[in-house]
C-alpha cells in the first residue's frame, strides 16, 4: 500500500534522489507524504522531517541537501488523513524517525504495553510503533535487539524503516516488501525497485524477518537470529523497471494508448521456461487460476481461453477465497497467481496456502525481485513495463494475452500471426476517431447515476473488468452481468434512459435478442460491436480482431478503458489517482 524510499550516500547530496525515488512511488498511496532527513550543523548532526498532505509534486527544492534520507507516501488505513498521521514519525526524544507500510492489527494492545491512550495518537499504529520502539530502545540500549523484539511484538504484514541521529537506518520486513539497491557512492532502499531502478547498478529483495542496516554505502544484512547474511545482488533487467518518456498527460491515457505494443510482447515470454510450465499441464491436471480485484477478472480470461483453446481443466477462483479449492485440488495441481506488483497480500496468502497442499506454483507479475516471484516455481513477467495508474490497463490486456499464450503453447500453436494482426488492428483502433465517438458518449452519460454492462462467454469476464474501471475512475455505479441474467432479476433494474451498455461480437444474434430485451423496457442501449445496429442508441465499435474470439477476449476490454478514462477526467476528476484506492494492495 503506502511507499517506503531511503538513500544513503558516502557524503554526496541525496535529496533529489529521495525525492524523485519517492515520487515514482506515489501510486502506492498519496493521501500525504513525508521525509526524514539528517542536518549537520557546527554541535554534530541532527533529524529533521518535511511533512506535507499537498500532492507529491515540485518538492525537490523543499528538501534541503542531506547526504542521506527516508521517505514515504500514505495510503491511510490506521488514523485520519491529518498531518499528524503523515510519516515519518519522531521519537519523541528525537534520537531516531520511523516510516511504516502496513497495518499492525495488534496496535491498542500495543499501546496498553507502552501505557498510551491509542486515542491520544489518533489511532495511528505507526504513532504507536514509534513510542513502543522508543521504550524498547531505552530498555535494551541496542537498536536492533529493540527493533527485533518490536518485531516480535506486532501482528499483521509490516515493514519498518528507522532513520537515527547518527545516519544509520535499520530497515526491517515481515510482509510487506523491501528491495535494497546499490550505485557507486550511494545505497538505496524503497518498497519496489520501480523506485531506484534507473540508478542502480545492483539489487536485491529482503526475505521475511531479515533486518537490515546501511551506513554511508556499508550494507549490512541479518538474520532472525542475529546472524550476519550475504546478500544475493542481482541485475535487473531495466526493461522491467524504465518507464517510458512522459510526454504529459495522465498516466492512465498513456499506459492506455501503448496497448498496440505492451500485448505483442507476452510472444516474447522465454520460451524454455514456458515449456517446463506446460510440461506440468496434461489432461489430469486441475488448475486454479487466482488474483484479487482486476487480476481475478483477468484470471477469468485467462481461464476461458485455457477451456476453450487448449482443453485444461482451468478454474477461477478469487485469492481471498482460495479455501473453497482444497477439495478440488491434489498435489501436482497447478496454481496460476496473477498480480501486477507480485505484492497483493491475498494472493500471497493463497500461494502459500496452494504450495501447503502441494500444488505447483506459478506466477504473472510486472515488478522483478517481489515477493511471489521467490514463492512460485515458475515466474513470468508481462513486460509492459512500470503501469503508475491505479487502474490496471495495459497490465490487464498483458495478463490475458499471456494466457493466450499458454493456451495455444499448450497446443503447439504459434502465436506471432495472431499477434501482429492485433497489433496492426490496435493501432489503427488507437489513433482513429473512435476515441471522439467515446468521449462524446461520456459527455452524454456524466449525470448518469448507473450504468450496466451486459457480456456473454469471452465478454462476461470483459464486462467485469469493464465496469470496475469505470467505477475506480469515475465513481460511477457501473456493474456487469452475464447476459444469461437478465431474465432471472437483473432487468428489474432497468427504467426509461437507463444505459445499458451490451457485448456483441460478430453480430452474435443471442446478444442482439438482449439488446432488444432491454431497449424493450426503456434502456438506453450502447452497443459494443463490430457493426452499428438498428437497436442501438449508441454504437462503440469494437477492435478488429479478424473473426478471433480469443483475441477479442484481450482487445475488448480497450473501449471501456477509455471510457472510464472520459468519464473521470469529464467528471473533474483524476484517473490515477482514484480516491480511496492504491496500486499495490499489500494488507489484507
Amino acid at each position: 500500500m503506502c511507499g517506503i524510499v531511503a538513500c544513503s550516500s558516502a557524503g554526496a547530496d541525496v535529496s533529489q534522489l529521495v525525492s524523485s525515488a519517492l515520487q515514482k512511488l506515489e501510486y502506492r498511496g498519496y493521501d500525504s507524504y513525508g521525509f526524514g532527513y539528517l542536518l549537520a550543523g557546527a554541535a554534530g548532526s541532527s533529524l529533521a522531517s518535511l511533512r506535507r498532505l499537498d500532492p507529491l509534486t515540485d518538492m525537490q527544492d523543499l528538501l534541503p541537501a542531506t547526504p542521506v534520507a527516508i521517505g514515504h507516501t500514505r495510503w491511510a488505513t490506521h488514523g485520519a488523513v491529518v498531518l499528524e498521521n503523515c510519516h515519518p514519525h519522531q521519537s519523541p526524544d528525537g534520537t531516531f524517525t520511523l516510516v511504516h507500510n502496513g497495518i499492525v492489527e495488534n496496535y491498542q494492545l500495543l499501546a496498553q504495553q507502552a501505557g498510551i491512550d491509542a486515542s491520544e495518537l489518533l489511532h495511528s499504529d505507526t504513532a504507536v510503533l514509534t513510542h513502543r520502539f522508543s521504550q524498547l530502545l531505552q530498555q535494551t540500549g541496542d537498536r536492533r535487539t529493540a527493533l527485533q523484539t518490536l518485531l516480535g511484538l506486532i501482528e499483521g504484514r509490516n515493514t519498518i524503516v528507522v532513520l537515527f541521529e547518527d545516519g544509520e537506518i535499520l530497515g526491517f520486513r515481515d510482509g510487506s516488501p523491501l528491495v535494497i539497491g546499490r550505485s557507486p557512492g550511494h545505497v538505496y532502499m524503497a518498497s519496489d525497485v520501480l523506485a531506484f531502478g534507473d540508478w542502480s547498478d545492483q539489487s536485491f529483495a529482503m526475505e521475511n524477518h531479515q533486518i537490515i542496516s546501511i551506513q554511508g554505502e556499508t550494507v549490512r544484512l541479518y538474520d532472525d537470529r542475529g546472524a550476519l547474511l550475504v546478500p544475493d545482488w542481482q541485475t535487473v533487467d531495466a526493461r522491467l523497471t524504465s518507464e517510458s518518456p512522459d510526454p504529459g498527460g495522465y498516466h492512465m491515457l498513456q499506459e492506455i494508448m501503448v496497448q498496440w505494443e505492451t500485448i505483442p510482447r507476452q510472444a516474447q515470454t522465454d520460451p524454455d521456461a514456458l515449456a517446463r510450465f506446460i510440461s506440468h499441464l496434461h489432461s489430469e491436471t486441475t488448475v486454479i487460476v487466482t488474483g484479487a480485484g482486476g487480476a481475478y477478472y483477468a484470471a477469468r480470461q485467462i481461464c476461458w481461453m485455457l477451456r476453450e483453446l487448449a482443453g485444461i481443466r482451468a478454474i477461477e477462483i478469487p485469492a481471498y477465497e482460495i479455501g473453497v479449492a482444497r477439495q478440488l485440488v491434489r498435489p501436482g495441481d497447478v496454481l496460476l497467481a496473477i498480480s501486477q506488483s507480485g505484492e497483493t497480500a491475498d494472493t500471497l496468502d493463497a500461494i502459500e496456502a496452494a504450495r501447503s497442499w502441494g500444488m505447483t506454483v506459478a506466477c504473472l507479475v510486472n515488478m522483478p525481485l517481489c515477493s511471489m516471484s521467490r514463492l512460485a516455481d515458475h515466474v513470468f513477467y508481462n513486460r509492459c513495463g512500470p503501469e503508475i495508474c491505479v487502474l490496471s490497463t495495459k497490465s490487464a490486456t498483458a495478463q490475458i494475452a499471456f494466457g493466450y499464450l499458454l493456451a495455444q503453447s499448450y497446443r503447439g500453436t504459434a502465436i506471432t500471426g495472431s499477434m501482429d494482426l492485433l497489433s496492426r488492428e490496435l493501432t489503427r483502433y488507437l489513433s482513429d476517431p473512435t476515441h471522439d465517438r467515446i468521449r462524446r458518449l461520456a459527455a452524454s452519460l456524466v449525470k448518469a447515476e448507473h450504468l450496466y454492462i451486459l457480456g456473454a462467454h469471452e465478454n462476461y469476464g470483459a464486462a467485469l473488468i469493464s465496469a470496475l474501471n469505470i467505477k475506480e475512475a469515475s465513481y460511477l455505479h457501473a456493474e456487469a452481468f452475464a447476459a444469461g441474467e437478465l431474465k432471472h432479476g437483473v432487468i428489474a433494474l432497468i427504467e426509461e434512459e437507463t444505459p445499458v451498455l451490451v457485448f456483441v461480437p460478430g453480430g452474435d444474434t443471442w446478444m442482439l435478442a438482449v439488446a432488444a430485451e432491454v431497449r424493450a423496457r426503456g434502456a438506453r442501449v450502447i452497443g459494443l460491436a463490430d457493426d452499428d445496429n438498428e437497436l442501438f442508441d449508441d454504437w462503440l465499435p469494437l477492435p478488429a480482431t479478424g473473426g478471433q474470439r480469443e483475441l477479442g477476449a484481450i482487445a475488448n476490454i480497450i473501449p471501456c478503458q477509455l471510457l472510464a478514462f472520459e468519464l473521470a477526467v469529464q467528471r473533474g476528476l483524476n484517473p490515477d489517482k482514484p480516491r480511496n484506492l492504491a496500486k499495490s494492495v499489500t494488507v489484507r
